[in-house]
């Protein structure tokens, strides 16, 4: 079944392909082509009036053959330059970045601009007859037009060359990858912290021992595909379960890796169902590829970010300052991520019925995708060192969970730590101690709230266990 997020998974995918565009253009050429020698055809005596417009059967000819050779001739050297920037950006910058690079606009549409006026002008050239042929025709409007878009394509070049120059360099290529990092988290985690509770599906609740239970006798299904899970259909999953009267637990999320024949799912069926058409069903609801994809996984872009960091700092590259550039966006990411809400980890369906239960994406998780390898890379530079902790004071002023507070500070002391073990100048480890110092004091109110809290829970976890011994005496 062609659900929209199946069309959408391979929409996404299409966008990513350098072919896509330029199909569409050559395509797009033909029916153009159709187009304007209908109007020719239909107006032909009309522009005699036009001297500018009038042309020979040997003009025509000579304008079209010469415009389809010089687009077809530039779009070999656009590909060519664009496998020159791509082969450059990969050893540079990694061959994760490619994925981004792939998808770019400029690109696809120069390549396509370039295939479209080519096959405009062979299909005008194909009608244009000279007098005293059968249906002598000159499409004089037909010529104009690919004159004019052999003039458009021109300027396009023109441009391809400026933004070939300027996306090669790396902040162009951090800012990129920040910028789909972006997307993804609105895409995954839309709700920002302070918006109104949703209204439908809200029945949260933890999940009983019963059900749990009922998990762990269930049905264990295994993957018949190998590869990165790209994306999960959980919808259809959700209609599954109700369908059938199902709770089905989801023990890896998109990003993961799946090897044929582990587990993709484990399903507690309530009652009779047919075994071998909900496997199919489970089994259709992952989208599995060769690579990882921002779609549904946030960690994606995080890694791709963290990657061309860690390969900057390397001793074969030593460019700190990408390194940095790759920070802050990581830090400027993080900290818009901290003031949205996190997924649960159930959900219900619109009867308050517990349906899925799936492995969610948390905001430690993200945070160590995202700074543990750059950290532990960073820690023979003084200068990255201290705009990680810098990234990590920016993260801090719009904290608002304790847990968060936690895993920030967190970060920043083995930061710290791996730094004061490097034998670096003293004056310079003690900015990053002083820089400690202040995040911590920025931190403390969250931490000694969450604090109060487990203080609050232990007295009645102890008042609990009190009345139920007291209970236990009276009953015995």
């Amino acid at each position: 079944m062609w659900s929209p997020k199946k069309l959408l998974n391979y929409w996404n995918r299409l966008q990513h392909s350098l072919w896509f565009v330029p199909i569409l253009c050559t395509l797009g050429g033909v029916l153009i082509a159709i187009a304007m020698l209908w109007i020719d055809h239909s107006w032909k005596r009309s522009w005699e009036d036009f001297f500018w417009l009038e042309t020979t059967t040997n003009g025509a000819q000579t304008v079209l053959s010469t415009i389809a050779g010089g687009m077809i001739t530039v779009a070999g050297v656009v590909l060519s330059m664009e496998m020159v920037t791509l082969s450059i950006t990969s050893s540079q910058f990694g061959s994760r970045v490619l994925r981004s690079r792939l998808g770019d606009r400029t690109t696809q549409w120069t390549i396509g601009a370039f295939m479209g006026t080519a096959v405009y002008s062979l299909v005008v050239l194909k009608m244009v007859r000279k007098l005293g042929e059968d249906n002598f025709f000159i499409p004089h409007l037909s010529v104009m037009a690919a004159i004019l878009f052999a003039l458009g394509s021109l300027m396009i070049l023109l441009y391809f060359i400026h933004h070939v120059a300027m996306i090669a360099q790396a902040p162009e290529i951090v800012a990129s990858l920040a910028d789909d990092l972006r997307h993804s988290m609105e895409r995954i985690f839309p709700d920002k912290i302070g918006d109104p509770p949703p209204k439908v599906n809200s029945h949260q609740r933890e999940v009983t021992d019963e059900e749990w239970k009922a998990l762990k006798e269930g049905i264990t299904i295994a993957s018949s595909r190998e590869g990165y899970i790209q994306g999960i259909e959980g919808e259809d999953l959700i209609s599954l379960a109700v369908q059938h009267d199902l709770i089905i637990e989801l023990p890896k999320r998109p990003g993961d890796f799946l090897s044929r024949g582990e587990t993709l799912a484990r399903v507690a069926a309530l009652g009779q169902i047919n075994e071998a058409k909900v496997i199919q069903a489970i089994n259709e609801a992952f989208f599995i590829g060769n690579n990882r994809t921002p779609w549904q996984d946030v960690n994606c872009s995080v890694h791709e970010l963290s990657q061309m960091g860690v390969r900057a700092l390397s001793p074969g590259i030593n460019d700190p300052y990408t390194a940095v550039n790759c920070i802050d966006r990581l830090s400027s990411a993080m900290a818009q991520l901290a003031q949205r809400k996190m997924p649960a980890a159930t959900r219900f369906d619109h009867d308050g019925h517990l349906r899925l239960i799936v492995d969610r994406q948390t905001f430690s998780s993200v945070m160590h995708a995202a700074f543990d390898q750059m950290r532990s890379y960073s820690v023979g530079s003084v200068a990255v060192s201290q705009r990680l902790m810098e990234g990590y004071q920016r993260i801090a002023d719009v904290l608002t969970d304790e847990d968060h507070a936690e895993d920030v500070l967190h970060q920043a002391r083995l930061t710290m730590e791996g730094t004061l073990e490097q034998p670096h100048h003293p004056a310079d480890l003690k900015i990053i101690q002083e820089q400690y110092v202040r995040l911590a004091e920025k931190l403390q109110p969250l931490l000694e709230k969450k604090k109060e809290n487990q203080t609050d829970e232990d007295k009645v976890d102890e008042e609990s266990n009190e009345e139920g011994e007291a209970s236990g005496e009276v009953i015995g």
